[in-house]
């Protein structure tokens, strides 16, 4: 991969092509893959153990994920979804369809409002869907470039909790092998959940 900085450099480009692509995405395709998105995310569920589901508010141009996130809580699951904190850190608020949504403190991101739970909650949650903005098949993630997932999924390991975990992004977003530069801070993911399918990733599919 070269030296960390290289890597940055070339994340950074990953970033703002893949980024580019997702605001060239109609509406319309944005909303054909609501259904998608759920259903995938049903089809999980219905193989996973009772208990919460901790996800993530999508922002304009993410997976649209509000749809299968107000069928999980109306199937009787606990929402949570993260809250940015000073540190880089995150926290996890208890989400709800229809709950407010406040002004977060990073440009254009929208929060739930609530109190603020940490690591704890993880004692209870089966599935945790972790934002990206790319990931290969090598299950290297490509971020937003902050590092608060990388952080949290270093802690969540640390705290003994182990939920299944999947990136969460559109099918055109996965991609080949090697495609994602790795720093030694990255989190690698097994699983990826898009619109169409749930991918092994790792080289085991």
């Amino acid at each position: 991969m070269g030296q960390p900085g290289a890597g940055t450099h070339e994340k950074a480009q990953l970033r703002a092509q893949v980024r580019q692509r997702r605001r060239r995405r109609s509406a319309g395709a944005r909303h054909a893959a609501q259904a998608g998105f759920a259903a995938q995310l049903a089809r999980v569920l219905a193989r996973t153990g009772p208990g919460d589901v901790a996800a993530f508010l999508p922002l304009p141009g993410e997976p649209p994920l509000l749809p299968g996130l107000e069928a999980a809580h109306a199937a009787g699951r606990r929402v949570w979804l993260p809250v940015v904190e000073p540190g880089h850190r995150l926290a996890w608020v208890q989400w709800h369809p229809g709950a407010e949504l406040v002004a977060g403190s990073l440009p254009g991101l929208l929060e739930p409002a609530g109190p603020r739970r940490e690591l704890d909650v993880f004692a209870a949650v089966r599935l945790l869907l972790v934002p990206v903005v790319a990931v290969d098949r090598d299950g290297v993630r490509l971020g937003f470039g902050g590092g608060y997932y990388d952080r949290f999924l270093e802690g969540l390991g640390s705290a003994g909790h182990r939920p299944r975990t999947m990136a969460c992004c559109f099918a055109d977003e996965v991609l080949p092998a090697g495609h994602v530069p790795r720093e030694p801070h990255d989190a690698v993911l097994a699983e990826v959940l898009t619109e169409r399918a749930v991918l092994r990733l790792g080289g085991t599919d």
